[in-house]
């Protein structure tokens, strides 16, 4: 072989064991590097928690089934559907042990639709907390985006296992939402009644980002079609609002929707709306998105980049409530079946 074939060989050959250094040693220790930005769950930690142990059941309203499903699985799922991808660590655990308190009270106190499928909840948005699975999670985002935020979601309800918020000994209602209006309602605005633990409270964050605000449209045949109505146009429409602005009412002649069934039925991303039709068509406006009441999560993980511990947030927002850890009634309940 001549010097010049040697030569180019030699080259070939280095370029070769130049690429398989990267493959083999760069690109895994690169991917690596990037995990660690995120931390990682302990698989056999996961299985092995107080919220492993404790189960409940989750009715499909789909599928009319009632099914059992971990504490952990469930807390999980809720923070997919409500959370954003980017949240951090801190406002997931914040995050984590409000949707906890939420299962656990419904646990003791299931809502009329879960009792009557003898389930603790169901996985209807209009009636329970907005649930996800890490598949759907993956179709929407893209699974390289799903993998950081889920390590975070699961490494949040670990660090926070069993603990609760409790006032008067009781698991309290702890309401969430995705974002607010720019200020959170309190019980007795949104349910009737006070709660010392829900008050309106500031959130400067919510005011500041346009993703609180949401516009949709629709005709005149699929807006009777969303709310089995029989309108001819939108000019008889009226609404009635509470104090603070949301819709208690939505009202056309003789027909009349309470705010939340008629926001639900049409998919709006909250209760506060306005509209405007033109002709056969009706845009709504909506502010916020949730029921504004308890924790904005948008506004905690703007807390959480300013310091705040999870602790501190969840005091925040839910005033005079306790953390404790779950109680052994709860768990024993959880796995005897009720």
């Amino acid at each position: 072989m001549s010097q010049s074939n040697l030569l180019r060989a030699a080259l070939q050959f280095g370029v070769r064991l130049a690429v398989a250094f990267v493959a083999m040693v760069i690109v895994p220790v690169g991917i690596a590097k990037a995990l660690q930005r995120s931390p990682m769950p302990n698989v056999s930690a996961w299985v092995a928690t107080h919220d492993a142990r404790t189960e409940l059941r989750v009715y499909d309203v789909e599928t009319g089934q009632s099914s059992p499903m971990s504490l952990n699985a469930y807390i999980l799922q809720v923070l997919l559907a409500n959370c954003s991808p980017r949240a951090s660590l801190t406002s997931l655990e914040a995050a984590s042990v409000a949707v906890r308190t939420y299962a656990v009270r419904s646990m003791l106190h299931p809502s009329g639709a879960a009792r009557r499928a003898h389930a603790d909840l169901t996985d209807n948005a209009s009636l329970d907390l907005p649930m996800e699975t890490e598949h759907e999670l993956e179709l929407s985002i893209g699974a390289q985006a799903a993998l950081p935020f889920l390590a975070r979601a699961q490494a949040a309800i670990e660090a926070t296992d069993g603990q609760i918020l409790t006032y008067g000994g009781q698991p309290i209602l702890a309401f969430l939402c995705e974002i607010s209006t720019g200020r959170t309602r309190s019980a007795e605005e949104a349910l009737g009644y006070p709660l010392p633990y829900l008050r309106s409270t500031a959130c400067p964050a919510d005011a500041a980002n346009p993703a609180r605000v949401s516009t949709v449209t629709y005709t005149l045949g699929a807006f009777n079609q969303a709310l089995s109505a029989h309108l001819t146009d939108f000019r008889n429409l009226s609404v009635v609002r509470a104090s603070d602005g949301f819709v208690q009412a939505v009202k056309a002649g003789s027909e009349t929707w309470s705010g939340p069934t008629f926001a639900a039925n049409l998919g709006l991303a909250s209760d506060d709306f306005t509209w405007k039709a033109s002709g056969d068509r009706l845009t709504l406006t909506c502010y916020g998105r949730g029921p504004d009441l308890g924790m904005s999560l948008n506004e905690a993980d703007a807390l959480a980049l300013k310091g705040m511990s999870y602790r501190a947030i969840l005091a925040h927002f839910y005033p005079g409530a306790r953390l404790e850890v779950i109680g052994a009634a709860v768990q024993d309940m959880g796995t005897s079946g009720k």
